[in-house]
Parts: structure tokens; sequence; C-alpha cells
């Protein structure tokens, strides 16, 4: 993602919520950045991965796609714990909608520096009941992210 994405208009006037940002692509390509406050509403499912799921030889990941029946598309993942969570969110019939790697998280550093998370987000999906459920499956690399980098 460029680092020159912009809020999208009709967003917050104020600074985001504790500093969190989230910055993600539609499936067109067009890039958006919002405070984690105001994307709520964003459904995430039909984002586009914020980067391309790559493979060479020699890596210790296995990155792949998953062709999904709830989306009738692939899915992206990582490694295999990302393709197991996505394959068992295939197969639940309240989901009707998974997305892998929607977004880049961003906050704000004691210095007030934009910081943007090296990593991104791990596979999100959406039941017929809730707005939205993001499944983080690294919360320890998540932590020391942020404590580093704050």
């Amino acid at each position: 993602m460029a680092g020159s994405l912009g809020v999208v208009p009709g967003g917050v006037s104020g600074p985001p919520a504790e500093g969190f940002e989230v910055a993600y692509a539609d499936q067109g390509g067009s890039e958006f950045r919002r405070s984690l406050v105001d994307a709520w509403a964003v459904r995430f499912e039909d984002a586009a991965p914020v980067r391309a799921f790559k493979s060479y030889k020699g890596q210790r990941h296995l990155p792949g796609l998953w062709w999904s029946s709830t989306v009738g598309g692939h899915i992206g993942y990582e490694s295999w714990l990302e393709r197991d969570h996505v394959m068992l969110l295939d197969f639940d019939p309240s989901v009707v909608g998974i997305s892998s790697q929607p977004f880049w998280l961003f906050w704000r550093s004691d210095a007030g520096k934009s910081v943007r998370m090296r990593r991104t987000t791990s596979p999100a999906a959406r039941t017929a009941r809730t707005r939205g459920v993001h499944i983080e499956l690294r919360i320890r690399a998540v932590e020391h992210e942020f404590n580093r980098r704050a």
C-alpha cells in the first residue's frame, strides 16, 4: 500500500480513537484509510488483500490459495495455520463472508509519528448475526511489534 493514503471523505474530523487507523483497498484497487472507530462499517470481506501471497523456493512458511464456497473464489493464506482457519470458516454455515489480510493497522507513536505494523492482519470473517470478526493468529507477534515500534 502506498504511504500516501488519505482519510476517507466523511470520516471523523478529530484524531482517531487512541491513535489507531486501518488502511485497506477495495477490489478495484482504490485505497482507503479510516480511524479504527469508523472502520466498524467497512465490509472487509469485500476488501482486496493489502499485499500479495508470494512463494519462493526454500521459504519457511507455506502460502497458497483456498477456493472458498462461501465467497465463490480464492482466499489467500501465508501459513497452514491461516489456511486451517480459513477452511474452518468456510465450512461454518453461519459465515457469510471471509477475507485474508484485508487491512494494515497503523498507530501513533509517543512522538506522534504514524507507525505501520510490518505485517498484515490475519483472516477476517462476517457471520449472519455479527458485523464482523477479525482473527489474530499471532497475538504475541503483534504485542511485540506494538511495544517495539511505539
